[in-house]
């Protein structure tokens, strides 16, 4: 599964670096890392009608490794299902950093483009719609400490409660909050169905802008982190997300 998840990766940076030995001029790049924070435990992905990432689990994200493929398309398959939803067609910028997250749980009560709402009735004259999954991209930026957190709430019918201290922010499903001017070490807490999830920000070397993005993991609470990268093309192995680490 490591194999898997990190050959398109590979792929991508040889050929950048056989061109550069070659003496060629390379392709432009970005640096696209994507995190998988949908609530089905396993997806096939696909880009641009390829197969990327054949076994992707929950809670993991890639390397946010340079491609030239600076206009795609993907598919995400639940494993269990076979059920498929498509992104837009997606267009990065040459040079610049980007974070794709995938939310949903491929249900199809709920309109597209957004997770379905807390307290929201679903009826059976509604739909079918095309399976619930969202495509967000998010562009990584520099900064210096004090930095920026950003928490995303990818948990369908779930409202969350940020609390930073004395301030509380309540954020919908499939929507995010920014808090700017965050220290380096920083403990949150965030409320979900009266159930109160502490999550600590430590970051040490270099201070970088993060994402914490919560999603389901068998119908409970669970969140992963994400940090920015503002040197295009780095390159690293595919990471195991913090599932459910709570110190």
């Amino acid at each position: 599964m490591r194999f898997a998840l990190v050959l398109w990766g590979s792929m991508a940076i040889n050929a950048f670096l056989c061109a550069r030995a070659c003496g060629q001029s390379p392709a432009a790049t970005a640096s696209v890392q994507i995190v998988n924070a949908t609530c089905t435990p396993v997806i096939t992905l696909r880009i641009n009608n390829r197969v990327a990432y054949e076994s992707f689990p929950q809670g993991l994200k890639t390397a946010d490794f340079p491609t030239s493929m600076l206009r795609a398309v993907y598919e995400a398959q639940d494993a269990r299902t076979g059920s498929r939803a498509t992104s837009a067609r997606i267009s990065y910028a040459a040079g610049s950093c980007q974070l794709l997250v995938i939310l949903g749980d491929f249900s199809r009560e709920i309109p597209p483009g957004q997770l379905r709402q807390p307290g929201r009735a679903v009826t059976a004259d509604l739909g079918p719609y095309p399976p619930n999954v969202l495509f967000q991209v998010y562009s990584h930026e520099s900064s210096e400490a004090p930095v920026r957190l950003r928490v995303l709430n990818g948990m369908p019918g779930k409202g969350l409660t940020l609390l930073a201290g004395p301030t509380e922010t309540v954020i919908r499903p499939g929507e995010s909050a920014v808090l700017a001017g965050q220290p380096a070490r920083a403990q949150y807490f965030a409320k979900v169905d009266g159930e109160s999830i502490p999550f600590l920000m430590r970051q040490e070397g270099q201070i970088r802008n993060a994402m914490v993005i919560f999603f389901l993991r068998g119908g409970r609470p669970d969140f992963m982190r994400a940090f920015e990268n503002t040197a295009a093309g780095s390159i690293g192995e595919t990471e195991r997300a913090a599932q459910g680490e709570r110190r």
